[in-house]
């Protein structure tokens, strides 16, 4: 057994849930499914509570379960994801299916090219393109000034140029 009670188990969510949410949400970009992976990785942790017989430390534990729930995750997306561009592919006409394969080429080269940003250059990124955020929006949140931000956005932008011209 991990947890002598509520209290003991608690206190490890206390002090883990947000740097685990932070921790899945730089491997797939998303906060409230980094969330609800989190929650479940404590769901399952407090559920078989009984059975777990760590081996090393409930830290090392929660990374590498929270780590295997991200993968489990953008595995899953990537099915989604390849069935709905299949569909899609299927019922277009030979023009359209050149113009769509044409842009999924585009976007699979974007994602691999996001690769190659610096972390918080990658984060300021896909907050801004890929969740809607503004500049004043990122600034805040990240605590770190608008001209901060701007800097992020042309840096990540001439990477991705040069990695997308590349490939």
């Amino acid at each position: 057994m991990i947890f002598k009670d509520k209290e003991e188990f608690k206190q490890v969510f206390l002090e883990y849930y947000n740097p685990l949410c932070n921790y899945v949400n730089s491997k797939i970009f998303d906060e409230s499914q980094s969330e609800d992976l989190v929650q479940d990785v404590f769901l399952r942790l407090w559920s078989s509570r009984e059975d777990i017989d760590l081996q090393e430390s409930i830290k090392s534990y929660l990374y590498k379960a929270s780590h295997n729930k991200a993968i489990e995750y953008l595995r899953s997306q990537k099915t989604y994801e390849n069935a709905i561009a299949q569909q899609s592919l299927l019922s277009a006409s030979d023009d359209e299916n050149a113009k769509m394969l044409d842009i999924y080429i585009k976007i699979d080269r974007l994602k691999k090219s996001l690769r190659h940003l610096p972390p918080k250059c990658r984060e300021v990124f896909s907050m801004h393109r890929f969740n809607g955020l503004t500049y004043d929006e990122i600034a805040q949140s990240q605590n770190i000034s608008v001209k901060t931000v701007e800097n992020h956005m042309l840096k990540a932008i001439k990477i991705l140029r040069e990695k997308v011209q590349r490939t």
